[in-house]
């Protein structure tokens, strides 16, 4: 990584507007967003009648407009699912922005980020977004590095990228990945394993207090059993490794979500081992300190 690194999302947009909005996608998600303030975001899943993810959201509400970023591989099932369920009586307009708006991730030392932030008096915070100049900002800080967020206009981002990126690199999907899996957060490449959100460590997304939505019950009789199936890990490889589903020689079955060659992510039964062998290769593992989603 240089001075800065960023890199350009591949994310859909759906802004969702009306009186009734935050009350109608409150029913479909994980989270309540009942009480989410003007510029505060949430993090939160939608799931099927199984309790399955389909989608991970990040709602950003601003004024009366709720902006939903979810993942471009369902966006066209997630938009039908929301429209779907407005009943007839509810103000709520659901609109696309896929070709409107963007999403920078800009990484690196809190030094070097202050370039980044249009001027020097403005602090960001962990728990709200700041508006300069009709774009969004987020800080979000790690262990050895913090990251920017930055939601704008498709039609600016070649002018952005000139006058604030433009010394600092971009980083590939590989790259990106790599910091996914240093800091513990979980993608489409987790999600697209049809898992529950307990499986993938993301209780603290599930609110089972803020009334139904789907999959609520089987989250419910879940909790009250306290067992799971499986679990996501991440692992460290002696040699490079491609995602995909193996059998250890104890018979476990792995499923390796995201792989950087030889660190990743992946999801196992019942796992005590310390270290696991596939095939010739050694693969040790350890939970993850906290787990984000994007």
């Amino acid at each position: 990584m240089g001075k800065c690194d960023y890199y350009i999302h591949e994310c859909s947009f759906t802004v969702a507007e009306g009186k009734d909005s935050i009350e109608h996608i409150n029913r479909l998600i994980t989270s309540n967003i009942k009480l989410i303030s003007n510029l505060e975001s949430v993090d939160t899943l939608i799931c099927n009648a199984n309790g399955r993810i389909t989608d991970s959201l990040q709602i950003l509400r601003i004024e009366e407009q709720l902006l939903l970023l979810g993942n471009p591989e369902v966006a066209e099932n997630t938009r039908k699912l929301i429209v779907s369920g407005i009943h007839w009586n509810e103000d709520v307009r659901i609109m696309n922005g896929d070709m409107i708006l963007s999403k920078i991730s800009v990484i690196g030392s809190e030094e070097n980020l202050q370039k980044v932030i249009p001027k020097e008096n403005i602090r960001l915070n962990e728990k709200k977004w700041f508006i300069y100049d009709e774009k969004y900002f987020k800080k979000t800080i790690y262990e050895e590095t913090s990251k920017i967020d930055i939601i704008l206009r498709t039609s600016e981002i070649e002018r952005f990228i000139e006058e604030i990126c433009s010394s600092n690199n971009k980083l590939t999907k590989e790259n990106w990945n790599r910091f996914r899996v240093e800091n513990g957060i979980l993608s489409f490449q987790e999600y697209e394993q049809n898992l529950l959100p307990s499986e993938l460590g993301l209780d603290k997304f599930v609110d089972l207090k803020k009334g139904c939505y789907p999959g609520q019950e089987i989250h419910a009789r879940l909790e009250s059993r306290g067992k799971l199936k499986r679990k996501i890990k991440k692992f460290n490889s002696d040699k490079n490794i491609q995602p995909g589903k193996y059998n250890s020689e104890n018979g476990k079955k792995i499923n390796i979500t995201t792989s950087t060659g030889k660190n990743g992510f992946f999801i196992v039964n019942n796992l005590e081992e310390e270290k696991i062998k596939i095939e010739d290769l050694s693969l040790s593992h350890e939970e993850l300190d906290s787990i984000e989603i994007c």
